[in-house]
């Protein structure tokens, strides 16, 4: 920032507490944000920003395609009984004033809310979800709380949900880096450059998720 900084007319004053070789560049911190946020706000898009999410709207029908891709031998999310929607409910997906947004990505790789959800829905046995409390349930550090097999089928599901979204964009990876090789327009790069960030953000999701599915495999073995 050029003119005097001792100036009162000066609204801004930016102090480095190390050495700043000359012409070096200087980076400044906007948040732990996801893309759509630095897009809107700042117009320009991290690369591997850690904090970037894809958001999908909870909704039973597209759980239950999920779940019938993946595999899953589901019960059906559109109708779940009364004490799952009990739980629900405390999770704010279910009854009047539901918030029905839920994350994929970012530092929890899956959305807690939706994570709970999945294990809950799984789950045939009332009284073992009964035994956890809603920050074990929300919690993928917690491993398998209900057990291997409705883990397994929750982040299957999961996976489905991701391969769901991956449809949705109407180019590859690899079509992306194509025109982005291309140099072309600022606002058509941008527009590139974020969709292209979201898949490659929800392929490490599924790599994430893929790993765990493998340890919580039975018959791992040791070579």
């Amino acid at each position: 920032m050029g003119g005097n900084v001792d100036n009162p007319d000066v609204s801004v004053k930016v102090v480095a507490e190390t050495k700043i070789d000359q012409n070096a560049a200087v980076t400044l911190n906007y948040g732990c944000y996801s893309n759509d946020f630095f897009l809107l706000d700042y117009g320009f898009v991290l690369t591997s920003n850690p904090y970037d999410q894809i958001e999908l709207g909870y909704d039973g029908t597209l759980l239950d395609a999920a779940s019938m891709a993946a595999g899953v031998s589901s019960p059906n999310f559109s109708a779940p009984a009364k004490w799952q929607q009990d739980i629900l409910s405390q999770l704010n997906l279910y009854g009047d004033g539901a918030i029905l947004k839920v994350g994929i990505g970012g530092p929890d790789v899956v959305d807690g809310r939706l994570l709970a959800a999945l294990r809950v829905l799984i789950a045939a046995d009332p009284e073992a979800v009964h035994g956890h409390d809603l920050k074990t349930l929300m919690s993928l550090k917690e491993k398998a709380p209900l057990g291997p097999a409705v883990e397994a089928s929750a982040l299957r599901t999961v996976l489905a949900l991701c391969t769901i979204a991956l449809q949705h964009f109407h180019t590859k990876i690899m079509e992306d880096e194509a025109i982005l090789k291309g140099e072309p327009p600022l606002t058509t790069e941008l527009a590139v450059r974020f969709r292209l960030q979201k898949k490659v953000m929800i392929l490490d999701v599924m790599q994430n998720l893929g790993r765990r599915l493998k340890m919580l495999s039975p018959d791992k073995s040791t070579v």
